[in-house]
């Protein structure tokens, strides 16, 4: 597979407290789903009642929770999906963002590199369209990511396949 480069839209550390709605959304659904993986041992709120408060329907719902099927299914590398109470964001939690902005700007090619970050081929091709979906129904709710510009190049991510897949959600 030919090395790719992407420049992330999301600096790693990017600070929560920037981020508009949609972001915020987009990051509390993923921490939400990763909470309960990260500590087993504790009550957590659902991340399924934050769609329903959104307006988010049954294809948003389903997309999201495919595309992470797939994702944690797939997965060439180690995600940084940070803890519900971090104060900055993760490098994937930025990139997970940038996927959906993408799509929702039309920009599948964009949002194929976002995903080859994560998964091999046949897995991009998979988590494409329930990746679509999401982003889909979070623009019909008003849920509409900013575009937004990418990092300076020297801090492009380099896409690759690592040869031990394992997800691990750090902070």
């Amino acid at each position: 597979m030919p090395m790719q480069f992407i420049e992330p839209s999301y600096p790693e550390n990017t600070d929560v407290a920037a981020l508009r709605t949609a972001e915020l959304f987009g990051m509390a659904a993923l921490r939400l789903w990763a909470a309960p993986y990260r500590e087993p041992e504790l009550a957590h709120p659902d991340w399924r009642d934050g769609f329903a408060a959104a307006g988010i329907g049954c294809g948003g719902l389903g997309g999201f929770d495919t595309l992470m099927l797939v994702v944690t299914s797939a997965a060439t590398k180690p995600l940084d999906v940070r803890c519900l109470r971090c104060a900055r964001l993760g490098q994937d939690e930025g990139l997970f963002l940038q996927l959906l902005a993408s799509l929702q700007q039309q920009r599948a090619d964009l949002a194929a590199a976002v995903l080859g970050q994560w998964l091999p081929p046949a897995a991009q091709r998979l988590a494409l369209e329930p990746a679509q979906a999401l982003a889909d129904a979070m623009a019909e709710a008003g849920l509409i990511l900013p575009r937004r510009r990418a990092a300076d190049p020297t801090d492009a991510v380099l896409l690759g396949l690592h040869s031990q897949p394992q997800l691990v959600w750090v902070h």
